[in-house]
């Protein structure tokens, strides 16, 4: 409110998003979390209310770990489970920075490409001990030095991906 900034790294990047992943109890990567989105995964909600990411989730080690699934079983639970009609992931790798700015606009800073992945329906499946099937996340690789509008998500640019039965359906990266 006073103009301020906030940073965070890992854990303290994921506390500044809408939906928090609880990393509480085992860690859950991709392959457990398309298998079955609801086994040992809970989030935490309004911890900080952060106007430009409402409706977000952020998720850290990304392209080193391959956590594009993981991120889609997020935003799908988010919709499944009517927190909200639709979810953002905000995903950051290694030695990449996503810089917010108050007027919305996600600036991309460092060694690699940040991911903004949008679920913006309700997901075909999505049950507690049954494989995600989700289609149509629209996927947008912004890299080092690009921008993305959080406030007015731009429109083209993007490509698909879906998940079928716990499975991506083609490289998501």
């Amino acid at each position: 409110a006073r103009g301020g900034g906030i940073g965070g790294t890992s854990a303290g990047a994921m506390i500044q998003s809408d939906f928090v992943y609880n990393a509480c109890g085992n860690r859950v990567e991709t392959e457990d979390a398309l298998a079955d989105p609801y086994r040992d995964v809970s989030f935490t909600y309004n911890f900080f209310s952060w106007g430009n990411l409402r409706g977000t989730i952020v998720d850290t080690h990304f392209y080193k770990r391959e956590r594009m699934g993981r991120i889609m079983a997020f935003i799908a639970r988010q919709i499944k489970d009517g927190v909200s009609k639709s979810a953002l992931g905000i995903a950051v790798s290694e030695d990449t920075s996503v810089v917010v700015e108050k007027n919305g606009r996600a600036k991309v800073m460092g060694r690699g490409p940040a991911y903004f992945i949008l679920g913006d329906r309700t997901p075909e499946v999505c049950e507690k001990r049954t494989p995600l099937t989700y289609s149509n996340y629209k996927i947008w690789k912004v890299n080092s030095g690009d921008t993305f509008n959080l406030r007015n998500r731009p429109t083209t640019g993007y490509y698909l991906r879906s998940v079928k039965r716990g499975r991506i359906d083609s490289d998501p990266y």
